[in-house]
C-alpha cells in the first residue's frame, strides 16, 4: 500500500522544546532531584528513536509500506511505561 509520502523525520528541536515546556511545571527542588535521571532518559529515548525506530520506519516507507503502525506500537509501549510510572499502585 504505497503512500508516496516519505517517512516522517524526527524533529529533535521540537521534541526538546516540548520536554522543556513539560519540565517548566516542576519546582526547582523537584527538578534538582530528577534532572540527572531525566536528562539520561531523554538521551536514551532519543537515541532509541533515532537508531532503532526511524530506520525501520524509513525502510518500510521506501518499500511502500505505511510506517504509522511502527510509531503506534512504540507510542503504545512508552505510554504503558509512562502510565505505570504515574500510577505505580495500580499495577
Amino acid at each position: 500500500m504505497p503512500t508516496g509520502d516519505p517517512a516522517p523525520e524526527l524533529d529533535s528541536e521540537a521534541l526538546a522544546a516540548v520536554i522543556t515546556e513539560f519540565l517548566g511545571q516542576f519546582t526547582d527542588d523537584q527538578l534538582e532531584v530528577a534532572e540527572e535521571a531525566g536528562i539520561k532518559l531523554n538521551r536514551l529515548l532519543l537515541g532509541f528513536l533515532e537508531a532503532e525506530v526511524l530506520p525501520q520506519a524509513m525502510r518500510a516507507a521506501e518499500l511502500g509500506v505505511d510506517p504509522t503502525p511502527i510509531f503506534a506500537v512504540v507510542t503504545g509501549v512508552l505510554r504503558i511505561y509512562a502510565d505505570a510510572l504515574e500510577r505505580p499502585d495500580a499495577h
